[in-house]
């Protein structure tokens, strides 16, 4: 149906963001994708940026609360409106909600305008009926009771699939589930990893604020930078000067636990755009070859970039599906190979809000057996002594400590490592836990450790499990 002209065109940054939430909602499209391509092809302003942003983000993590209201202010259920209405009504009652500094009557007004520019003059009236009720009332829509249903209360109130909510409460009660929950619903900080081969972190402080922005020190490890912006980091100079790549802490975690020397080949079997990658080259000085592996050759020459901007010249990139390890030249030769396994990136909701309406229970089972194969094939590039770090960023034990378990029963010749250690971790510090597989089905075997897990807290790192093991025959 063709778009009713009806009075006016709304907000260039709300009509950008509504695109992107039909593309999520109806065509499958990754959030983080599919905003940063819109963003990337409009011509908008800073602020209709920043709204655009805001929106489109704010509104998939709140999806779940946001159709529990309007189903109660509707007389037509959410799930049976057009793609476009349904997301102009989320829009405009997360507005209403949870943005204070845009006026009620502008929201209900840019809403009604998206209605008929996206609708008709029936949507449209649909529109502006049910946002002038969520104006009046909606705080006032009640949740649902906390008993007999507590999984309903807390997949309501903060948003997330009962499945999930169920899975969590099972293993962590009531208030460890809600307070990830609420943590899942915040926006996450942006962590710098500071390019040691080009500056310290001290000086990239330094050039940070000279550049006006707000900087301080990350928490875990000695390259980390919070920033605080506000200047968009591919507009500073220090960005393209290549002294910082953007890493959240937690990420920075499996290349501080692979622990790489110069001269040393270590394998990335899920490269991907290069995060780890890069870290592992300069960790190592960028001496030695890093054999960067990936299904993706959009996502490697990404990689590539990075490194040029970097200065790294270690890195060999490769298209190839880890399951294929090793290969002719890898096999049993390598120092160390990590492993940042597909997943479901539970640990990492915060910024990709979109997952948690994406994965299925039944999904866990299916990635759980694609990492068993890439932990096993690529274990076949790792010398006798050398190292293998299996990570993941979720919390899930399917796809974490059960892998390693598994892999542990059909590979005597590994051995729990100290993840804490090798990353030069401290475990006592707050927002890690200690974590390992129980390999009680392998009797003589002496665990040196215990795996890395870091639990997502407000203003902190993201979830990541990160376990470390060797080979026996000799040490790294």
């Amino acid at each position: 149906m063709g778009p009713d002209r009806g009075p006016g065109r709304a907000n260039p940054g709300r009509r950008l963001a509504l695109k992107v939430l039909r593309e999520v909602d109806e065509d499958g499209a990754f959030l983080n994708l599919a905003l940063d391509q819109a963003l990337e092809r409009s011509r908008l302003g800073s602020s209709d940026r920043s709204l655009a942003t805001e929106l489109a983000y704010g509104v998939v993590r709140w999806r779940g609360r946001l159709d529990w209201v309007l189903d109660r202010l509707s007389s037509r259920p959410v799930r049976e409106l057009p793609g476009f209405i349904r997301n102009i009504l989320r829009m405009g009652l997360y507005q209403l909600l949870f943005l204070e500094r845009i006026p009620p009557h502008a929201a209900v007004a840019e809403a009604v305008a998206l209605a008929h520019e996206f609708g008709h003059r029936g949507t449209a009236a649909l529109v502006n009926a049910v946002l002038r009720q969520a104006a009046r009332r909606g705080r006032e829509v009640p949740l649902p009771e906390p008993e007999p249903d507590p999984v309903r209360r807390i997949a309501v109130e903060w948003s997330h699939p009962e499945w999930l909510v169920r899975r969590w409460l099972e293993r962590w009660g009531p208030e460890k589930t809600s307070a990830l929950c609420a943590v899942d619903n915040e926006a996450a900080p942006v962590t710098l990893r500071t390019n040691l081969l080009r500056t310290t972190r001290e000086d990239l402080l330094a050039r940070l604020r000279a550049e006006g922005a707000t900087a301080g020190p990350g928490r875990f490890f000695p390259e980390a930078v919070v920033y605080g912006g506000p200047q968009p980091l591919r507009e500073l100079e220090s960005y393209r000067a290549g002294l910082f790549t953007v890493q959240d802490e937690a990420a920075m975690a499996p290349a501080r636990a692979v622990r790489p020397q110069p001269g040393w080949l270590v394998v990335d079997a899920c490269a991907g755009v290069g995060g780890k990658s890069t870290h592992l080259a300069e960790l190592m000085g960028d001496r030695g070859r890093i054999v960067a592996c990936d299904l993706f050759e959009h996502k490697l020459r990404l990689l590539e970039r990075t490194a040029e901007r970097l200065g790294l010249k270690s890195i060999e990139a490769r298209v190839l599906d880890a399951r294929t390890l090793p290969t002719g030249d890898l096999a049993g030769k390598a120092d160390a190979v990590l492993v940042d396994a597909p997943c479901s990136g539970l640990g990492v909701l915060r910024r990709r809000p979109d997952l948690r309406w994406r994965m299925r229970e039944n999904d866990l089972v299916e990635l759980a057996r694609l990492q068993r194969e890439i932990l096993t094939a690529a274990a076949g590039c790792v010398r006798p002594g050398g190292v293998i770090v299996y990570a993941t960023c979720t919390l899930e034990r399917e796809e974490n400590e059960e892998v390693v378990e598994g892999f542990l029963a059909s590979n005597l010749e590994f051995v729990v490592d100290d993840a804490f250690a090798a990353a030069g971790l401290d475990p006592a510090v707050e927002g890690l836990d200690i974590g390992g597989p129980t390999v009680q089905s392998c009797p003589g075997r002496r665990e040196r450790g215990g795996s890395l897990v870091f639990t997502p807290r407000s203003r902190g790192p993201d979830g990541f499990y990160v376990c470390r093991l060797v080979r026996f025959g000799g040490g790294p």
